[in-house]
């Protein structure tokens, strides 16, 4: 496979559907997650397991408490994408407050016919065909600088 035609494009995000959703609690450390099972929208013949956990609180009185504040803000993480076949492993994690709220919206929101959506943004490009296809050379591991989720309402 060549990356020498037009047939290519870069992106930076990946759109997925969200097929399933669990909510694990995990008693040894008392720390809630979010296991969703997705199919991929903007890649082809692809699944992705995505893991959603509460960030680690930040200590008050430490040294540096604005920049340790500042990087609890928004959801951290990384998508690992192996070559040899179609599912991604994706963990991150998201401060208490919003992960709560995340949490109620897939508990609240009735189902309405069409799946959650989500969006990751990624810090690295990637190299995907007109037809779906990603293209990389080995497995690689890619921070994630965001994600965005898209809840049906009717």
């Amino acid at each position: 496979m060549s990356l020498d035609n037009s047939e290519w494009h870069q992106t930076n995000s990946l759109q997925m559907s969200v097929q399933t959703a669990d909510l694990f609690l995990l008693n040894e450390n008392q720390i809630e997650q979010i296991s969703l099972y997705c199919t991929l929208l903007t890649i082809a013949r692809g699944t992705c397991n995505l893991i959603i956990m509460q960030h680690p609180s930040v200590l008050e009185g430490s040294e540096n408490l604005l920049h340790k504040k500042e990087q609890f803000e928004k959801f951290k993480g990384f998508i690992k994408i192996p070559i040899d076949r179609p599912v991604m492993q994706c963990e991150g994690g998201l401060p208490l407050e919003q992960f709560q709220s995340l949490m109620k919206k897939f508990v609240t929101i009735s189902p309405v016919g069409r799946p959650i959506t989500l969006t990751l943004t990624l810090d690295k490009m990637l190299s995907v065909s007109v037809n779906g296809d990603l293209y990389i050379e080995k497995t690689c591991k890619v921070g994630i600088k965001h994600i965005d989720f898209a809840f049906p309402l009717r």
